[in-house]
């Protein structure tokens, strides 16, 4: 009997092991968004498409809208701002992007690009954000639009999303 016991703990702890490990790479798993799935393409155009001719000032005020929308979902009415997660995810998002885009050659990017989705995801992660495959789509097409509207020069010089005018 003595015996089975440090084995039926040993098994306990290995199954708690599993189960933060789960909890800990969960979201990060969940965020891989192929850019080839026609219901992350149709959100994507959508949103895209109706983000033309809209002024990059508020292209930026649309994009923090979704990650605090995205932030706050599941939150209780009144529960403290996600304005530092929106942030966050916004700083995260420049600097990838920027590091990505601003070294070496010029390169034209496809529609949804997989490296603006790529980027998404990691500024998404950064904040523990949850996101679902429409808000990846739809934050894509925001980050995508903002790429477009800013000449490269401007868009690797700038230091925070606010200076896009």
């Amino acid at each position: 009997m003595t015996l089975t016991r440090p084995v039926a703990a040993q098994a306990l702890r290995d199954c708690c092991q599993m189960i933060a490990c789960a909890l800990l790479l969960g979201p990060i798993v969940s965020f891989a968004q192929p850019v080839d799935d026609a219901r992350f393409r149709a959100d994507y155009l959508r949103q895209y498409d109706a983000l033309k001719g809209i002024a990059p000032d508020m292209v930026v005020m649309e994009l923090r809208d979704r990650v605090e929308l995205v932030a706050s979902r599941g939150s209780q009415v009144g529960a403290a701002s996600n304005d530092r997660r929106v942030r966050g995810f916004e700083s995260a998002l420049l600097q990838s992007l920027q590091a990505a885009l601003c070294r070496g050659p010029s390169a034209s990017l496809a529609r949804p690009s997989p490296l603006v989705v790529e980027k998404i995801n990691e500024a998404a992660s950064t904040q523990h954000l949850r996101t679902q495959p429409a808000d990846v789509a739809e934050l894509s097409a925001l980050a995508q639009r903002l790429l477009d509207n800013q000449p490269r020069e401007r868009w690797c010089s700038l230091k925070s999303l606010d200076d896009i005018r």
